[in-house]
């Protein structure tokens, strides 16, 4: 009988590390020289900068509602050179519907989504942190979380109907737990998209955590199926993972 040294797991990761990084692998599935790409969650355009680095022939559509975030994109693009980008002041989600209420922190622009900040997070370093040292501290941290503002919403598929969108190469999603409503707003026009980047909450750092069901509920039907677990974000507090960025891609590529 023939057998076949595959390595341990170490080995074996390690030897991915020496060939493949986020983009390697995105370069891999995605063949188009000019892909169209949607940044759902595009913040202040840091995955934008890279996309254009990776195929500076991308026609990419930004979606990002928050104002000082596309002033920060807009002087990105100046600084770079980056042109064939669609700027988007707007969230995506289930329904088109306008003045919905999104929350804002003092922190980052990047933790800003539709659900709140959870101030009884156990996963939360900083909370559990603050809580050992005074109550003032903790309240002038709660203080700098879950400010309310109104943003617009709209649908994916509208959107790609509205502009004569045939397909989406890469649609990367970064909303803080909004991903399941971004990804049920392309309706029949999920078929139409070829591989999905995004983020899972895992952790209860927010008042809605998240889990792969929430997304394949979506995805599996569509014909999507798992391809990576990109990256992993583990909890040096409690142990747990917090957050990982996966990789679906359906099943025709």
């Amino acid at each position: 009988m023939v057998t076949y040294n595959v390595g341990t797991s170490d080995e074996r990761n390690l030897e991915y590390s020496k060939k493949f990084n986020r983009e390697q692998v995105l370069r891999r599935l995605i063949k188009e020289k000019n892909p169209v790409i949607f940044d759902v969650g595009a913040n202040d355009g840091l995955s934008l900068q890279e996309f254009k680095s990776w195929w500076s022939g991308s026609i990419v559509h930004c979606f990002e509602p928050q104002e000082e975030c596309l002033s920060l994109m807009k002087k990105r693009m100046r600084d770079l050179s980056i042109s064939d980008v669609i700027l988007n002041k707007v969230a995506v989600g289930d329904k088109t519907e306008k003045n919905v209420k999104f929350f804002s922190h003092e922190l980052t622009t990047g933790l800003s989504g539709f659900n709140k900040i959870n101030i009884n997070s156990v996963d939360s370093i900083r909370i559990d942190e603050l809580k050992k040292e005074s109550n003032n501290k903790l309240e002038e941290h709660y203080s700098k979380l879950n400010h309310e503002r109104f943003v617009d919403i709209l649908r994916l598929d509208e959107y790609m109907n509205n502009a004569g969108i045939n397909h989406v190469d890469l649609l990367k999603i970064d909303t803080q737990g909004y991903e399941p409503e971004v990804i049920s707003g392309l309706g029949e026009r999920l078929s139409d998209v070829n591989v999905i980047v995004t983020e899972l909450m895992l952790y209860d750092y927010y008042e809605r955590s998240m889990s792969f069901s929430d997304i394949e509920l979506y995805l599996l039907s569509a014909g999507f199926k798992l391809y990576d677990i990109s990256s992993i974000s583990k909890n040096p507090m409690n142990g747990r993972t917090d957050w990982v960025d996966v990789i679906y891609v359906r099943n025709e590529n």
